[in-house]
């Protein structure tokens, strides 16, 4: 019974693949995201986002050192972690519907607000604000209002406030 836990450990956590390439255990969404995050636009992004998992504390500045080391290999831990997928998912899916990166942003660092204790320290993209204005998640809007970021919104969007 041993035996077979540490070859299990061992195979999840010890692979003979490229270190550049995802591993084949990675596979459906996760494995697209992964993939994502090693296309320049991925990466770009991700090194703009912070991730609010507690990973600062492994030596991750952003949410791309999740998923790829500064020298392109492969990392482990988004695979492990709700949050980092998360930050990842929601940052490819408000990209491919044209949401700009401060936007991006913000909606990420409102809906974390909770755990900004455990961000990464990852400065703002250059040009952008941080509109995060209060413990409640609450957005400074360029309209009037404000935008609630709730994480009871299935898809984690934001909704507007009258």
């Amino acid at each position: 019974m041993v035996l077979l836990f540490v070859g299990i450990i061992a195979y999840f956590f010890v692979s003979s693949e490229s270190p550049n390439e995802i591993p084949p255990y990675v596979n459906g969404e996760m494995r697209e995201i992964y993939e994502w995050a090693h296309t320049q636009e991925g990466w770009s992004l991700l090194e703009q986002v912070p991730c609010y998992c507690g990973c600062k504390y492994e030596g991750h500045l952003h949410a791309r050192h999740c998923y790829w080391r500064d020298d392109g290999t492969f990392d482990k831990h988004g695979i492990t972690c709700s949050v980092c997928f998360d930050i990842a998912k929601r940052t490819k899916r408000l990209t491919e519907q044209g949401i700009d990166i401060c936007t991006i942003r913000n909606e990420i660092d409102a809906f974390y607000l909770p755990n900004k204790h455990l961000g990464t320290n990852t400065p703002m993209p250059p040009g952008c604000v941080s509109n995060v204005t209060s413990s409640t998640g609450s957005l400074a809007s360029a309209a009037s209002g404000t935008q609630t970021c709730d994480s009871a919104l299935t898809d984690g969007s934001c909704t507007e406030d009258a």
